[in-house]
């Protein structure tokens, strides 16, 4: 039976109140790691595990001009007594603005964005920027530290060049400015999501610090989780994409744990590409009814339809399935085509290709 990362270094945290026993972590994703798609995931989780769930990324430059909760970014619900917000940002100000705002979410912590590619970030010195200058990411990540109640992470890539002993004394910089834990993603900024992630940057990560190190990039299944904790022994595996795909992936990592299966749920996880294509109909249905009471109708429509355009890039007919959807007038009919879709068994595949 495989393994469940240690928990030894998550320990120490829980004076500060953060109880992780199940560490497979949501992902911070634009778009989608929003409140329909966050409690999907947690319906999926092994019952009476405790985890972390991560929102989208949020910018300190917006945040303090908005009240939380209006925008679907910044949705929660009551039960999310377990959530990061993740920040993008880099000024004072801003940061202790937006902390101060993020009172309304009730955090468990706060996650720095210093992995974000895009050149928007870029050219703000937000995101993966920021690892291009030391001194300046330690000073955004001390500060943030003293001005916030709760626990800061960092979550990075190998930075803008492919230099292990510039990412190790980065990431040993970030445990001395006080980041409680640290996410790899082990792929230069350039990169963006192409190429594979070095895992052997991670447990070199791992061993330079003596914080947490959660391991991302290249998990689409669960066992590649599970292949990821057993090569680099990183105490934390999070997952982007592949769990819109598959929010049951949780499950299936817990199933091959030992765990116990998700409330409701007494038969074995999904186990085959077409189990898996009945699943996802449910998954859809179940992300459909959370986003739609709880965003405006427009808003509802559009992150249904992200969800699809990335979740179903692993079925075989996944493109047929985001043209139904995207072209519907309203949810009524999206749930209606995808009922039809799906009324003939769909198969996903392991894994795809996600250059984009």
């Amino acid at each position: 039976m495989a393994g469940l990362p240690s928990l030894e270094r998550w320990g120490s945290l829980t004076t500060r109140g953060i109880h992780v026993d199940f560490p497979f972590f949501l992902a911070p994703m634009v778009g989608l790691s929003h409140v329909a798609l966050r409690m999907t995931a947690r319906s999926y989780l092994p019952v009476g595990t405790q985890t972390l769930l991560f929102t989208e990324m949020l910018s300190s430059r917006r945040l303090p001009t908005e009240r939380i909760g209006d925008r679907p970014e910044t949705a929660t619900e009551p039960v999310e007594t377990n959530l990061v917000p993740q920040l993008l940002g880099n000024e004072e100000r801003f940061i202790d603005a937006s902390l101060r705002k993020l009172e309304a979410m009730r955090p468990a912590a706060v996650d720095i964005n210093m992995g974000c590619p895009v050149t928007q970030a870029l050219k703000h010195n937000w995101g993966v920027a920021l690892m291009g200058d030391p001194a300046y990411a330690e000073r955004v990540v001390r500060t943030t530290v003293q001005l916030s109640r709760w626990p800061v992470s960092v979550k990075l890539r190998t930075g803008l060049n492919d230099d292990l002993e510039y990412l190790l004394d980065f990431c040993r910089m970030l445990e001395d400015a006080g980041a409680s834990w640290i996410t790899l993603h082990p792929r230069v900024a350039s990169q963006h999501r192409r190429g594979s992630a070095n895992w052997d940057y991670i447990a070199r990560a791992r061993d330079a610090v003596s914080i947490p190190v959660i391991g991302n990039g290249d998990v689409q299944t669960a066992a590649d989780a599970l292949a990821l904790v057993e090569r680099t022994g990183c105490d934390g595996v999070m997952i982007g994409r592949a769990a819109v795909a598959r929010p049951w992936i949780f499950w299936q990592i817990g199933e091959q744990l030992g765990l116990p299966p998700p409330p409701g749920r007494p038969e074995p996880a999904p186990d085959d590409g077409w189990a898996e294509g009945r699943e996802f109909h449910r998954a859809f249905e179940r992300f459909v009814g959370i986003a739609e009471p709880r965003f405006e109708g427009r808003d509802a429509r559009k992150r249904v339809n992200f969800f699809v355009h990335w979740g179903a890039r692993w079925l075989d007919f996944g493109h047929e399935l985001w043209r139904r959807v995207s072209s519907a007038p309203d949810l009524t009919e999206t749930r209606a085509r995808a009922a039809a879709f799906f009324e003939k068994p769909q198969r996903m595949t392991a894994r795809t290709v996600l250059r984009t």
